[in-house]
């Protein structure tokens, strides 16, 4: 099942999405919907990541800028990155459609990945980088990381866990 696309997103307000839309316009939808508190104290200080739903994940960036995006899919839980912050968490895909996109864009064909439906583990690795390899202007100071997002179907959800905890931005 590896799948790998990578690309470039606007992170806005310094954070870009993961997220089955489809599947999180309908959690939205039930009148019981309990909206998350996404970005939480410890959303911003300790995990890096505000959970909006059960099919959206707000991955906070290090800088509102352009930011490399690796979405790499796989059959079983992968290997640990070399990373400055990795943090897991649950994401549940009913349609089979990821979308990876900046908070200020509209999604579009071009950040669409299909994977089979199903509940899954994501893992948000802060790999330091330099800067985007195309010019574009940077807007803020600060690190320039690649955000690599590994997702792998799973049985359970297993909540927030931080796997290694990065210095802060």
């Amino acid at each position: 099942m590896n799948k790998v696309r990578q690309a470039l997103v606007f992170a806005d307000h310094s954070q870009f999405y993961i997220q089955d839309i489809d599947g999180q316009m309908a959690a939205e939808a039930d009148e019981g919907y309990d909206w998350p508190e996404a970005w939480s104290e410890d959303a911003v200080a300790v995990y890096r990541i505000g959970l909006d739903g059960p099919c959206s994940i707000a991955i906070g960036a290090a800088r509102s800028d352009h930011v490399e995006t690796t979405l790499r899919v796989h059959g079983g839980e992968p290997r640990l990155v070399e990373a400055e912050h990795i943090v897991e968490a649950d994401l549940t895909v009913p349609s089979g459609v990821v979308h990876v996109f900046g908070c200020m864009e509209l999604p579009g064909p071009e950040h669409r990945v299909e994977i089979p439906a199903g509940q899954y583990r994501i893992r948000v690795s802060h790999v330091p980088c330099g800067p985007p390899p195309v010019p574009v202007k940077a807007l803020e100071e600060g690190p320039h990381f690649r955000y690599q997002l590994d997702l792998w179907p799973c049985a359970e959800v297993s909540g927030v866990a931080v796997i290694r905890q990065g210095k802060g931005f």
